[in-house]
């Protein structure tokens, strides 16, 4: 029997918000294993990283072991390879915030956030503007292996009190631009 799965979209929110939102760097983690996938193709700001740099750069994130990070997907754009949507492709922006970073300028260590874009892949087995392909890990449909085999990211640092302005500027060409769409 197969098991009914979340659309790509779901899932790829739901695992994402996992890794940033966990409320320590063991359960980040874990939240990080059921993401990726061990053999995962990945690059980010054009420079290639392998899996061990993933996990190392997600939980050095964290200013500290325990308390969650801030997330909000800005945009999030999925599509399934298949009706099952065991395969597929997710594209889309987020932002984390909680990070404490030294200001370009200054140096002086503020709040941070960082705006990410990321596309991905995603086969599944259990299962990151970027794209993922997700891929399921295993043939047995009753199983959820969704996981993120391939993404490309891009990602700057700003400090926090940029993120109302920056905001404020997507939601006003939203509504200049918007009825176009």
């Amino acid at each position: 029997m197969s098991a009914k799965l979340s659309t790509i979209t779901e899932w790829a929110d739901r695992r994402t918000a996992a890794v940033y939102t966990a409320k320590s760097k063991a359960l980040a983690k874990d939240a990080i294993q059921e993401l990726f996938a061990p053999h995962v193709k990945a690059s980010i700001n054009g420079r290639k990283i392998t899996r061990d740099e993933i996990d190392q750069l997600l939980l050095d994130m964290r200013p500290t072991e325990e308390g969650p990070l801030g997330f909000y997907w800005t945009d999030l754009v999925g599509t399934p390879r298949d009706p099952s949507h065991r395969d597929g492709s997710v594209s889309g922006v987020f932002i984390i915030s909680g990070l404490r970073l030294p200001h370009p300028h200054s140096g002086q260590m503020v709040p941070t956030f960082r705006r990410k874009g990321v596309a991905v892949s995603y086969y599944f087995l259990l299962i990151f503007k970027l794209v993922h392909r997700i891929e399921s890990q295993s043939q047995d449909p009753a199983i959820d292996s969704r996981r993120i085999v391939e993404f490309v990211a891009v990602a700057n640092n700003y400090p926090l009190d940029q993120l109302a302005t920056q905001e404020e500027h997507r939601s006003t060409y939203t509504s200049q631009y918007g009825y176009k769409l």
